[in-house]
């Protein structure tokens, strides 16, 4: 290769992210997933950087796992001499916005599975690990009635929160009776949506981390082949089940209708990237509106019905971008 050539084509590779070294990694990434204990909503946003420093080190074909494991065992450590719950709030954070996205990663890289099933699998997992946990943790009870408990007893610090953001009382407490409900029995779907949006943020950065997966246009994202089998289990457990078994197939249902919404919006920038293009405030929009009201259904719906018959733009359909 001439010279003149070499230069275009490293010109034409995306900018890599420098690697640092394994304990500095794991420091920078446990502060910054500290944000979501520490810093409330505003680390929901800041958080998922903390999985950057980790991927570069499995980006470079070295083990990420002497990055996390150790970040684990000193917060586990924290705990276990008296660090209460914020020490076992950081510890949960941090498997579930770094250890489970980084692990997901280096499976996929192996694997090389379509990435409808690499989402499908780190999601399912995720949430069978979580339901598992929440049943064990709260055993003899059932989650339900725990997590009805707990929310009832965040509500007066959560009321006065409200109240200092001049919220009314009233309004305050009907807003938390509503909420006490929806966190009883769909409090795992909550996280897991959470995680689907640090999957799909980190989807299009993959090349920047150095990282070479199956990745596609977000226009030609399709979901697992076999989410329409446990859809319709899930559906007939939420139905005809009761009492715990009832929240299990609630939770699995939410988090299929989940995927099925991702498949939704991609089926929706289908259309509107032959026409508008595919700019940052065109993908920002949709999707800020398609969370809007009874819209989170309708989109999943789409991405349902194409499963079995494709709702996407032919090739041969004139105008807009191809």
């Amino acid at each position: 290769m001439r010279p003149e050539e070499e230069e275009k084509l490293i010109e034409a590779m995306p900018p890599r992210i420098p690697i640092l070294g394994p304990v500095v990694s794991g420091l920078l990434s446990l502060f910054l997933v500290s944000s979501l204990v520490f810093f409330g909503p505003f680390g929901l946003f800041v958080a998922p950087l903390g999985i950057i420093p980790v991927a570069r080190h499995e980006a470079e074909g070295k083990n990420s796992f002497l990055v996390w494991f150790p970040v684990l065992i000193l917060l586990f450590g924290v705990w276990l001499s008296g660090g209460g719950d914020p020490a076992f709030s950081l510890f949960l954070a941090y498997l579930f916005v770094v250890v489970i996205p980084v692990i997901s990663l280096a499976l996929w890289k192996k694997s090389r599975a379509s990435e409808g099933r690499w989402a499908a699998w780190t999601m399912l997992g995720t949430m069978f690990l979580v339901l598992l946990g929440l049943g064990v943790y709260c055993a003899p009870a059932s989650p339900q009635e725990r997590l009805m408990h707990w929310a009832q007893e965040s509500s007066p610090a959560m009321e006065s929160l409200y109240s200092s953001f001049g919220l009314g009382r009233a309004e305050a407490q009907l807003m938390l009776d509503r909420a006490e409900q929806a966190v009883s029995w769909a409090l795992p779907a909550a996280f897991g949506f959470y995680l689907l949006g640090i999957l799909f943020w980190l989807r299009p950065r993959l090349p920047l981390l150095g990282l070479s997966l199956p990745v596609g246009n977000f226009e030609d994202y399709r979901s697992e082949e076999w989410l329409p089998l446990l859809f319709a289990v899930a559906g007939v457990g939420t139905v005809f089940l009761h009492g715990a078994g009832r929240w299990y197939a609630l939770n699995f249902l939410l988090t299929v209708l989940g995927l099925y919404f991702i498949h939704g919006l991609a089926i929706i920038r289908a259309h509107l990237a032959r026409w508008f293009g595919r700019g940052w405030f065109l993908r920002w929009g949709v999707a800020i509106l398609a969370l809007q009201g009874p819209l989170p259904l309708v989109v999943a719906g789409l991405g349902m019905v194409d499963a079995f018959h494709s709702l996407r733009p032919r090739k041969e359909d004139d105008g807009g971008f191809e």
